[in-house]
């Protein structure tokens, strides 16, 4: 299954004109993290301990909108069959 994330999103500089295969089999998914600044930190770092993701893939932390609490999303790229 882990085979199934890429770790890079399609590359948008490809020529237009032929839409390659790769790109066309791939699909982005969003994993959203909401809570406390403590808790998103801490599911954050265990996820990155697992190989899930690099920290860098994460957005910033941020206010998520009309709840008070905080939170980071990421997105990776699952490859379709």
């Amino acid at each position: 299954m882990a085979k199934d994330f890429l770790t890079e999103p399609p590359n948008d500089t490809q020529q237009d004109s032929a839409p390659t295969d790769d790109r066309e089999n791939r699909e982005p998914v969003r994993i959203m993290v909401v809570g406390s600044r403590q808790g998103i930190t801490a599911v954050v770092n265990w996820l990155v301990r697992l190989g899930f993701a690099q920290m860098a893939d994460w957005s910033d932390l941020q206010r998520a909108p009309n709840t008070g609490q905080w939170m980071r999303v990421l997105t990776k790229w699952l490859q379709k069959n």
